[in-house]
């Protein structure tokens, strides 16, 4: 499975774990694909962390490790669809706390790079509770009034670093229901960078 084929049923089962092993998965290929330097690495899936920072648990959505077993490198992913506006600086204090307690734990020492990575649509339907369509977020505005890079820079001096893939959903804004969601053409998807 590539990307565009997880976010054509994207909406399907948002809150499901089976969704969110394919969304790692597909990511993961993209990353390696995109940076084949990383393939050295041994990669494990919603790897819980026995100490953070704050001296509990956290669980990594992707964590690469080297030949010791030391953690290189930890991704942590999302893939939002909707109603993205209301909740997009919840998202930026949950990247700076989940920063921290990554990056000072006792066995991140090693850590060479944390990357938060979102899929986000660039026009995203807002819904209401019982599912109809209620306006539309333009997601990329939101995002450049919420910016992230330049604090991450100034803390963690290019080890923390956010990727944003966009995607277009065809047609977005002749959709009347999240039941009309359940199968979507995406377009335009920005490509995984090259991390370093």
């Amino acid at each position: 499975m590539i990307l565009e084929e997880f976010l054509s049923t994207s909406f399907q089962n948002v809150r499901s774990s089976k969704r969110t092993d394919e969304l790692h998965k597909v990511l993961l290929d993209e990353i390696l694909n995109a940076n084949p330097d990383l393939a050295e690495y041994t990669w494990k899936f919603e790897y819980q962390l026995q100490e953070d920072a704050f001296g509990g648990t956290f669980d990594i959505d992707i964590a690469g490790f080297d030949a010791d077993g030391d953690i290189r490198v930890a991704i942590l992913a999302k893939a939002i669809n909707s109603n993205v506006n209301k909740n997009i600086k919840n998202y930026a204090n949950t990247t700076i706390g989940e920063a921290a307690r990554l990056y000072y734990a006792p066995r991140c020492n090693s850590i060479e790079k944390i990357l938060f990575v979102s899929v986000l649509p660039r026009v995203a339907p807002r819904f209401n509770t019982a599912g109809e369509v209620t306006g539309f977020d333009d997601v990329l505005s939101a995002k450049n009034r919420t910016k992230l890079d330049d604090v991450l820079q100034r803390q963690y001096h290019g080890i923390v670093d956010t990727i944003d893939l966009y995607f277009d959903i065809d047609n977005v804004r002749q959709q009347n229901s999240k039941a009309d969601y359940q199968e979507i053409n995406v377009s335009n998807l920005t490509p995984v960078p090259m991390i370093w």
